[in-house]
């Protein structure tokens, strides 16, 4: 997904559907986090501490959000290092 940042908002261009969503700024810092690398628990973790906020409700806001990413066809899970790992030892294992 390509966005841009315009004065700490997030402008994404939905080609597929034509649109344009502008994300406030917390929006934006989901996306920048979103990047593959780091699992959602890391994204709360950075979020609570940039905007001292409570982690127990930005959970479950960001959770929702991501939801409505994904759903959008913006944002697309990405399986966990460690559960990759875990199914390739599963896999080896098999006879």
């Amino acid at each position: 997904m390509r966005y841009r940042r315009i004065e700490g908002e997030a402008v994404v261009l939905r080609q597929s559907a034509a649109e344009v969503l502008v994300l406030n700024e917390i929006g934006a810092s989901v996306l920048d986090l979103a990047n593959g690398d780091q699992p959602v628990r890391e994204w709360i973790e950075a979020l609570a501490e940039e905007y001292e906020a409570d982690p127990a409700t930005l959970a479950r806001d960001v959770l929702e959000f991501a939801g409505e990413l994904q759903e959008a066809g913006l944002l697309e899970a990405v399986e966990s290092r460690e559960g990759k790992e875990e199914r390739e030892a599963k896999e080896e294992r098999k006879p």
